[in-house]
């Protein structure tokens, strides 16, 4: 049975990625959406393997997958609150036809809201380049960056962007751990200089007292972490600033701090450490560990979460990730809002209607104060999760 779902869910997929969803509805016009996701339905049966005659797909194709899992499923809501809608899903992974050609197709030129789950900067750039044209809000779901956008207030970065992070877990080291030395440890890398530059810049302007940071260099294959641990302190609590976005790195650091259990330790890392598992294992117990993250599903609307998962579950045969999680949200939240707005929804982004696990906080973002108008706008509502062994703490 598991098998012909998932050969089902396969087929579902190469031929409906232009699928359309209509939510019944005589009264008005409908409001139109057009969602992209990197579905690489074409070259899914090339890639496909099979293990004791189960299906399994390519690491590269699942989270497409899953997005498109949560997109669909928020289609199913949307219709059950009769939403006088159309959506349209788009593979931006096609062999015949490239995301320049796909974005030149009539039936987009009268959508009210893009979607997209972005995967590089060159696809970026198209999607920035057609909000502005289009003059309609484009929603980048999943890709934290904003490469080439200028002046666009039409494209929505929902996943933060890592000067926001930066900005953010400096307020958080400030407010929490102002009276403590912070160990910041780095290593040579360009991303590395720009984290040390960002903060040493952020503390010699802040507008209260700067925090106290100690920089400590560790070698590119972390052999030895000798640097580190002289400079901790068996009396008090030590805060481990990891200035390095490389998940090796910081697991390495983290493992290295966890070995010495008569010190009590707060690591705070990157966005990067969330859903790193290797975190939750028993070789890292010893350490509180702190990261920023702009979405957070296991502990918000505790009913909405346990709907889907059950609902996941039964359809697909397994838990929803975190990708399935932001293709249900993203859809329903502003599909929900454009429905409501229509053509004012770029200057409504912020509404808070329509909530369903993270609450949005929409601002306008100017990378040069003399820019007319704003460059994009961004979301900049982060979360902190300090989780010990493997369990949550406490959120901020």
């Amino acid at each position: 049975m598991k098998n012909t779902c998932w050969l089902i869910l396969v087929l579902v997929i190469l031929t409906g990625y232009a699928e359309k969803a209509k939510a019944q509805s005589d009264t008005t016009k409908p409001v139109k959406v057009a969602v992209f996701i990197p579905l690489y339905a074409d070259q899914v049966f090339d890639t496909i393997s099979y293990t004791s005659d189960k299906p399994n797909l390519s690491k590269t194709v699942l989270p497409g997958l899953e997005f498109y899992n949560g997109v669909m499923m928020a289609i199913d809501s949307l219709n059950q609150d009769s939403a006088h809608i159309e959506i349209s899903i788009y593979d931006t992974k096609q062999t015949h036809q490239s995301l320049s050609e796909l974005m030149k197709k009539p039936e987009l030129n009268n959508v009210g809201l893009m979607i997209a789950a972005i995967t590089d900067a060159k696809e970026l750039k198209i999607f920035a380049d057609q909000a502005l044209v289009k003059g309609v809000p484009f929603i980048s779901a999943t890709y934290p960056n904003y490469v080439g956008v200028s002046q666009n207030p039409n494209f929505v970065l929902l996943n933060s962007s890592f000067p926001t992070h930066l900005q953010g877990l400096y307020r958080h080291m400030q407010q929490y751990y102002s009276s403590n030395t912070i160990i910041a440890v780095t290593k040579k890398g360009a991303t590395e200089d720009y984290i040390k530059k960002f903060i040493t810049g952020i503390n010699s302007t802040a507008g209260s007292v700067p925090l106290k940071i100690k920089w400590v260099n560790i070698d590119a294959n972390n052999s030895s972490l000798s640097n580190l641990k002289s400079s901790l302190d068996s009396t008090k609590n030590n805060v481990v600033f990891v200035a390095s976005p490389l998940e090796s790195f910081g697991l390495n650091i983290v493992k290295g701090l966890s070995s010495n259990e008569n010190y009590q330790t707060t690591a705070i890392g990157m966005p990067t450490w969330d859903g790193m598992k290797e975190l939750d294992k028993p070789e890292c117990k010893n350490v509180d560990i702190v990261f920023s993250t702009p979405f957070l599903y296991y502990s918000q609307n505790q009913s909405l979460s346990s709907a889907i998962n059950k609902k996941y579950k039964e359809k697909y045969y397994s838990r929803p990730s975190d990708m399935a999680f932001k293709g249900y949200e993203i859809t329903y939240h502003f599909t929900k809002l454009l429905q409501k707005h229509r053509d004012s929804l770029a200057n409504n982004l912020a509404d808070k209607d329509f909530t369903l696990f993270n609450t949005f906080r929409l601002e306008p973002v100017k990378l040069r104060p003399t820019n007319p108008k704003p460059d994009f706008i961004e979301n900049k509502k982060l979360y902190f999760i300090k989780k010990q062994a493997g369990s949550v703490k406490s959120i901020i």
